[in-house]
């Protein structure tokens, strides 16, 4: 259990150059607003960093992977996912759990990744910018085709 990238896994020592896919999810997702605690899916469960796990979804749902048990298996097998996680793979149920406790602001994190018409492909909102840069609808059509692809596969 790692519990040092609650302050957003940010490492500065050039891996991702500015405009990587990555720093973009790690500028997304420290825009908003996060519980300082760890999050813990279950009584008694693994405890993980809020930042880290919504690093996480936003990586996958903004590369359009949506089902967490193919989130999960991509934080044990590839290597941005691992990056992300720092080898401490969240099982799916932790991710679907802080997806429904998270939602609101995973759609935020989301939004900003997507400028709308008349801002560059590379900004990211920031506290000036924020309200003009989002595509919340495309961020809230992330979420429910994630809600969906785990219900497709509870279903079976």
């Amino acid at each position: 259990m790692n519990l040092s990238p609650d302050a957003g896994r940010r490492d500065i020592d050039g891996s991702f150059p500015e405009g990587d896919r990555l720093r973009r999810v790690f500028d997304a997702v420290g825009t908003v607003g996060w519980p300082a605690l760890g999050f813990q899916a279950e009584a008694g469960g693994d405890l993980f960093a809020t930042q880290m796990l919504a690093s996480v979804l936003v990586h996958a749902y903004s590369g359009g992977r949506f089902a967490s048990e193919e989130i999960e298996e991509a934080c044990r097998s590839e290597e941005d996912f691992r990056y992300l996680c720092s080898g401490d793979a969240p099982a799916a149920r932790v991710l679907r759990r802080f997806r429904r406790i998270h939602s609101a602001a995973l759609v935020e994190s989301l939004s900003l990744l997507w400028p709308t018409s008349g801002t560059p492909d590379s900004e990211i909102a920031t506290s000036e910018t924020r309200g003009q840069s989002r595509d919340l609808g495309r961020a809230r059509l992330c979420l429910e085709a994630a809600v969906a692809a785990d219900s497709l596969a509870l279903d079976f």
